[in-house]
């Protein structure tokens, strides 16, 4: 199966955009799909990670048409090896969901799954341990772990509600992925996808928060719920998106996007046709406005930030001459996408070249050649800044300049360091400048107009290192 066929349009190109009816499940199924393609069963690694990874769920079982065991690179007979402890400890913890206290039921899904070894593809690992066993939106849902003393696979096996665990066995599968520690399981039902369970270590706290209120200064706030079920978190739609977060022994662990990577968002084969009539010359930036609110609702809906989509700017960036957008929310402070093309795939740049981690080969950076680039920010308002993202490969990363959105009348940005040190002037071209910034750098942005009058400001305030999504902190310290 081709990536081409996977890919399903995500808009219609237009002047406006009408949002989907369900962006993040859609982002769910697409990245399932292309997971499957590229490499099976792979555990979604949110934060340092992610800045290279699929928007994914970790692990994905379909029941409407993926049966019996998707193989990979022909290693799992041996498993993958384990080197971290915090994968011991999480194949050491109990057995989670709401049968788990059922022993027989437990004891029986050991039994059956140690004995199919061979027919799953694991027969050089000898232990089983049934890491979750749940029931729930009409499914019963099992996650095994088949290991050794040195290596270990993932195992998840979904069948109709009430499954024996025969059945649960010759049900839909998905298999021979790496186990990581914190592991994140993905129900779906006919390609929708209705649960989502993240499985961290004994001792581990799970939070969740569903949605992130966007302060004044353009930062994202959330409240954090502790999970009702100690060690995991089990969620179901429609409440899968917003943030979780794993403390472990004091320590937050893992923080990030509810169940998938955020490094790329698919969903178009081709660039976004512009409408009927538009002319050949504006229509790639017709075409990127379009695609530029599609990302910005699929990301901000996922985030569950509720924001809708409003057009900065659009046109051509100067030097390059690429056809780019700058999106925002429809409130003062609303994060902020910048897309760079018209293309429905996107490379999405989260973090600096030193903190990205690519995740790609040459057939695959060969075959993303063609896809858009796009970054975010952690707010708008009169004077709007955005880093410009690049392409390194078959993935994206903040680059060393600053795109700078003025309002009307404006003839340049002016960067002052401490003290009220101008650092540099540059010039507005076509509403916007692209301002050299290394990452990190903390000024202000000063947009004049022709007789050096301050039309507007903006305190220009991001990290040095690290993966960041609209400005919160991406994180996987495991």
């Amino acid at each position: 199966m081709s990536v081409d066929e996977l890919r399903a349009g995500l808009a219609r190109a237009a002047a406006t955009v009408v949002p989907p009816e369900d962006p993040y499940g859609r982002l769910l199924r697409h990245a399932r799909r292309r997971r499957r393609v590229r490499r099976t069963g792979l555990g979604a690694v949110l934060a340092g990670a992610l800045a290279a990874l699929l928007v994914v769920p970790a692990t994905g079982v379909s029941v409407g048409g993926l049966t019996g065991w998707l193989r990979g690179d022909g290693r799992a007979e041996a498993g993958y090896p384990v080197a971290s402890p915090w994968v011991w400890r999480l194949i050491d913890s109990p057995t989670r969901g709401n049968l788990a206290g059922d022993r027989r039921l437990v004891d029986e899904l050991t039994r059956v799954f140690t004995e199919s070894r061979g027919d799953s593809g694991t027969p050089g690992l000898p232990e089983v341990k049934v890491l979750f066993v749940n029931e729930d939106a009409g499914h019963r849902q099992v996650a095994v772990a088949y290991h050794s003393d040195r290596a270990a696979a993932l195992a998840v096996h979904q069948a109709p509600a009430g499954a024996t665990p025969t059945q649960l066995l010759h049900g839909s599968a998905f298999g021979n992925a790496p186990l990581l520690p914190f592991t994140v399981l993905g129900g779906v039902d006919g390609g929708d996808v209705r649960q989502l369970t993240g499985l961290a270590p004994e001792g581990c706290a799970v939070s969740w928060a569903e949605t992130g209120t966007v302060r004044p200064d353009g930062t994202i706030g959330r409240t954090w719920r502790p999970s009702p079920t100690p060690g995991y978190l089990h969620l179901t739609d429609p409440h899968v998106r917003g943030w979780w977060r794993v403390e472990c022994d004091g320590e937050v662990r893992e923080e990030g996007p509810v169940g998938f990577g955020v490094g790329e968002v698919g969903g178009g084969s081709t660039a976004l046709a512009p409408p009927s009539g538009t002319p050949s010359d504006v229509a790639d930036v017709v075409g990127t406005r379009a695609a530029a609110q599609s990302t910005y609702r699929i990301l901000t809906g996922a985030s569950g930030i509720a924001a809708e989509p409003v057009l900065r700017w659009s046109g051509r960036l100067p030097g390059p001459y690429t056809a780019a957008a700058v999106v925002t929310g429809d409130t003062d402070g609303s994060p902020t996408l910048l897309q760079l093309g018209p293309n429905g795939d996107v490379l999405l740049a989260l973090a600096p070249p030193q903190d990205a981690v690519p995740d790609d080969t040459e057939t695959m950076a060969a075959s993303r050649a063609d896809w858009a680039l796009a970054s975010t920010a952690s707010g708008s308002g009169d004077l709007t800044a955005v880093r410009l993202p690049v392409r390194a490969g078959g993935h994206a990363e903040l680059g060393g300049r600053v795109l700078v959105v003025v309002p009307k009348g404006a003839t340049a940005v002016k960067i002052l360091r401490a003290g009220g040190v101008v650092a540099a002037t540059t010039a507005v071209t076509e509403g916007v400048a692209l301002v050299p910034l290394p990452v990190g750098d903390r000024v202000s942005l000063l947009a004049v107009d022709a007789h050096d009058r301050v039309l507007a400001s903006t305190e220009f305030r991001e990290r040095e290192r690290g993966p960041r999504l609209f400005g919160e902190s991406l994180v996987a310290n495991w």
